[in-house]
């Protein structure tokens, strides 16, 4: 073989070596560009392969959990995927398949992205988990969107006044506090998201209104004349009251009343069916009413009193 026959039939294996190496089946590459972003689809292109067969559209929280879901012919330059959730972040993989020297078919990455992102969504299941009666703050969580860049949040007395209002950086939060606020008052916070997409800055609707508050304070409550009076500090904001008695301090509570907004005090005369004995203890716990249409919101309980000592207990 002449010298430079055999020099270009070595050059030609290098390249092919160097070649396979660079580029084994599924290979991570980037490429993808994502336009036209909503709540619950990704659009995103590529740049064509010239050997490709087909290609196939992978999505997924990471890339191992990627599943494909769509085949599409080798004419393809792009694809939307749909059916996603809001504010999420997807790993998006376009494979193709190329017909192998073998004359088989194999599959490699034509291009992939992790941080891909469906605009922000309304932020759901706001709520109160918290309560801190003597700090004088409480907590809010909601559930987290994990494709966002923060949240903004407002929160309101129920007179209407704005309390508090800011901005959370940071997608991974999913919970607040507030702090210097008042007992004896019902408070709303409302959430929204937003992201950058695509190099612009998107926000998500506010949240449902979420109702804060808790107990009332019970300032007595004594058995006199076979009866049971009880009074406590109202909430601004409240719709009403339930009342409820027990014989035993962790158990047993039964709801003896309910009474309006305006109410501070209330008398029970008959419990399970029979008067009060001055000479029993009895349990007693108020909680707070907040009615919106038709949801009904309540504080819950968490400390309780009785009818032979005033201070109260925690449940």
């Amino acid at each position: 073989m002449k010298k430079w026959l055999r020099n270009l039939t070595t050059a030609c294996f290098l390249a092919l070596f160097a070649g396979l190496a660079a580029a084994p089946a599924g290979v991570s590459a980037y490429g993808l560009t994502q336009s036209n972003p909503s709540a619950d689809s990704i659009t995103v292109s590529w740049e064509p392969e010239e050997d490709a067969l087909a290609y196939h559209v992978y999505v997924g929280a990471d890339s191992l959990s990627a599943k494909c879901v769509q085949d599409l012919p080798a004419s393809a330059r792009s694809a939307t995927i749909t059916g996603l959730q809001p504010g999420t972040e997807y790993y998006v993989n376009i494979k193709y398949d190329e017909t192998s020297y073998n004359g088989g078919i194999d599959t490699y990455t034509a291009a992939s992205e992790y941080d891909l992102r469906t605009l922000p969504g309304k932020v759901e299941n706001v709520r109160q988990t918290q309560w801190y009666y003597y700090a004088k703050s409480f907590w809010v969580e909601w559930k987290r969107q994990t494709g966002v860049d923060g949240y903004e949040y407002q929160v309101k007395k129920s007179s209407g006044k704005k309390f508090a209002a800011k901005t959370l950086s940071g997608g991974l939060t999913d919970y607040l506090i507030i702090n210097k606020i008042s007992n004896t008052t019902v408070y709303t916070v409302q959430l929204r998201a937003f992201s950058t997409v695509c190099g612009k800055k998107y926000y998500g609707g506010w949240s449902d209104k979420c109702y804060c508050f808790t107990q009332p304070r019970v300032k007595s409550a004594k058995v006199s004349k076979n009866k049971l009076a009880v009074k406590w500090a109202k909430v601004s904001g409240a719709t009403g009251y339930e009342i409820y008695v027990s014989t035993s301090p962790k158990k047993g509570y039964k709801k003896v009343k309910t009474v309006g907004k305006n109410a501070s005090s209330a008398t029970i005369a008959k419990f399970r069916g029979k008067k009060f004995s001055s000479k029993k203890k009895y349990y007693v716990y108020v909680v707070t009413v907040k009615k919106v249409g038709k949801r009904k919101n309540t504080s819950g309980k968490l400390y309780y009193w009785n009818t032979k000592n005033s201070k109260e207990m925690l449940f």
